[in-house]
């Protein structure tokens, strides 16, 4: 049996013991690409492996098929990348106003935690600290563009071994295609992810725009990371992942949008003050002024913009620019 196929097949044993409900054969097929034929031996082969598969009663009446076996327990591995993920998720409801709902995740961390292998539980440990250092959160909500995640684990994988990474490369404004080494240091997610690096030790850190690379390969070619780095402190620079230096802002909201503006998290170093009137005033540092101004609209005439005027004067520009260019179609 092929080295590739028996992985498959140990896949499938734990996405058959792990799935709640069973898997059926089309579910089997959708999952490992394969055909009918191909996931009955599969299935079989699990059956051979570890022991008699369970039909389990579904309302759809096709035959789900379930595995319990204690023998599947010591096979199953936890990555460093999975541990990261779920902290990555937990940091992400956080910040999303959610907190509540992580209790019982962390909870699940330290389980998984508690399972991982003793022998190779420093590098383990090691390894997800890396991938928590090379994953953060920027501040502006709202869509996102697609792009190929199967980028991630070589991304993960440089950094880890501080490698370069080599890319083609799509310049958002100019259209013109580039090939692109570089070192290396993290994913910011906002209203669009980014790799975040540097070409050398000489050049300041950049952002490259995941939707916009394409044959992502590592490299050959070392280079020492730079321990000072903090990714979340980078990204904490901006209201959102554009970069440019950080200022002093000063929002007031009115009554009617007080309530709202409280629960609302506009950037981790904020603070609310409230007034007698019933109006609160948000205050933060932080970059990236069209990206506030693109926020602020949102929030309508409810907000008026204290600090700084050039945030004010953007806004109005912004405004203008609009009601100039829907003039006559109303």
């Amino acid at each position: 049996m092929r080295y590739e196929r028996l992985t498959d097949i140990l896949r499938l044993a734990l996405h058959l013991q792990g799935a709640r409900g069973g898997m059926t054969m089309d579910e089997i097929q959708d999952e490992f690409g394969v055909s009918r034929r191909t996931a009955e031996r599969m299935r079989d082969a699990v059956e051979t492996a570890f022991c008699p598969l369970d039909e389990v009663d579904a309302a759809d009446k096709r035959i789900h098929w379930r595995l319990q076996s204690n023998g599947l327990r010591s096979l199953a591995q936890i990555s460093s990348e999975e541990i990261a993920a779920l902290e990555f998720a937990i940091a992400h409801l956080v910040r999303s106003g959610a907190a509540e709902r992580t209790d019982s995740l962390r909870e699940l961390t330290v389980k998984l935690n508690a399972l991982k292998r003793p022998f190779s539980a420093q590098a383990f440990d090691d390894d997800v600290e890396a991938l928590m250092r090379s994953e953060g959160l920027a501040m502006r909500p709202g869509p996102r563009p697609g792009f190929d995640s199967a980028m991630l684990p070589l991304i993960w994988d440089a950094i880890k071994a501080s490698r370069k990474l080599a890319f083609e490369y799509v310049a958002r404004r100019s259209g013109q295609c580039s090939l692109q080494q570089v070192e290396p240091y993290g994913v910011l997610y906002g209203n669009r992810a980014y790799l975040v690096g540097r070409l050398d030790a000489s050049e300041d850190f950049r952002l490259w725009s995941l939707p916009n690379m394409s044959r992502v390969r590592l490299t050959d070619m070392t280079f020492e990371a730079d321990t000072d780095f903090d990714l979340q402190a980078f990204a904490e620079r901006s209201f959102g992942t554009y970069q440019e230096p950080p200022f002093d802002v000063v929002l007031r909201f009115d009554s009617k949008a007080a309530a709202d503006a409280k629960c609302f998290l506009f950037h981790p170093s904020q603070s609310i003050s409230e007034h007698e009137d019933g109006c609160v005033t948000v205050r933060f540092t932080a970059g990236g002024l069209d990206e506030m101004c693109f926020h602020l609209v949102t929030w309508g005439r409810h907000v008026v913009v204290e600090q700084p005027s050039k945030l004010r004067e953007r806004l109005f520009e912004l405004g203008a620019a609009l009601k100039a260019q829907h003039r006559g179609i109303l």
